[in-house]
This record gives structure tokens, C-alpha cells and sequence, in this order.
């Protein structure tokens, strides 16, 4: 039983992490190279705002359910050859909220606020990209990280059926 919810909690991590990688791949590729040429002072807010409201309220509930499993990997992974996993998902998961909390939500205040000039408009756009583009470089080492993780286990798993 154990076992399985440290399964199950290090599965969450991946599942995470995993949504996290194609939401800020998809805005990267898809989304942010339009932004420039597409929006305006008259339909940015449409284009934003509902989406960004909607991410915040369900990565408020999804990243303290990560934050307990990192601790669970953790302490399951404590003074193993992993370990590196868990500590290292400490940063990978705080310093994108941080960006979020203390540079993204000042820039997301100004486009609710309302943005009149379409030069102001701009500069809010390359500076959110930006932003939310530290994110997706950050969330995409994790991801690799934590794919790094399950092969790792599976190969020592491997290992050990094979000697016993």
C-alpha cells in the first residue's frame, strides 16, 4: 500500500509536469508568435485574461497537491541515488510561481486594468512572453528531469530482477 501512493504521488509529479510542458510548449509556438501581429487594444483582454484566470484557479489547486508529492518523492528517494529529483523540483516548481506571483500578475493587473495605447500594449505583450517564456524553459528542464526519473527507476528496477 505504501508503495502504491508513493507511486501514485510520483505519478501526480509527472502528470503535472507533463501539463505544465504542453501548456508553455503550445504557448510558445502556437500562441505567442501571433500575439504581436494579432492582438490590439480592443482584443488582447478576450484573448488573455479568460485563460489566464481560469490557469490561476486550477494550478492554485493543482501546485500545493505537486508541492505534497515532492515532499513524498523526497522523502521516499531520501539518501538514494534519485534523491537529486525531488530537491531539485524545489526550485523547478517555486521559481515559476515566483515569476508568476511577483512579475506576471503585475503585467496581468495592467491588461485588466485596460490598455489604451497600442505601443504600451506591446511592451506589456514582449514582457509577459518573456516572462511566461523563463516558465517554459524552466518547466521543460523539469520535465526532462523528472522523465529522467521514471527511466532511472525502471532500470534499476530491471537491474534488480535480473540479478535475483
Amino acid at each position: 500500500m505504501k508503495q502504491t501512493l508513493i507511486d501514485l504521488s510520483n505519478a501526480y509529479i509527472f502528470f503535472c509536469a507533463s501539463l505544465y510542458l504542453g501548456l508553455f510548449w503550445s504557448l510558445h509556438f502556437f500562441w505567442f508568435p501571433h500575439y504581436p501581429e494579432t492582438l490590439n487594444i480592443d482584443n488582447y483582454y478576450d484573448a488573455i485574461i479568460p485563460q489566464t484566470t481560469t490557469a490561476t484557479k486550477f494550478f492554485f489547486i493543482t501546485i500545493p497537491i505537486m508541492a505534497i508529492a515532492i515532499v513524498v518523492m523526497l522523502i521516499s528517494e531520501w539518501k538514494k541515488k534519485l534523491q537529486w529529483v525531488p530537491i531539485l523540483w524545489i526550485p523547478g516548481l517555486f521559481i515559476p510561481v515566483i515569476i508568476q506571483q511577483m512579475f506576471i500578475e503585475k503585467v496581468n493587473d495592467q491588461f485588466i486594468a485596460g490598455v489604451t495605447d497600442p505601443t504600451k500594449l506591446q511592451e506589456l505583450l514582449h514582457e509577459w512572453m518573456f516572462l511566461n517564456d523563463l516558465r517554459w524553459v524552466i518547466l521543460t528542464v523539469m520535465w526532462c528531469v523528472t522523465m529522467y526519473f521514471f527511466i532511472a527507476k525502471a532500470k534499476i528496477k530491471q537491474s534488480q530482477t535480473q540479478t535475483t
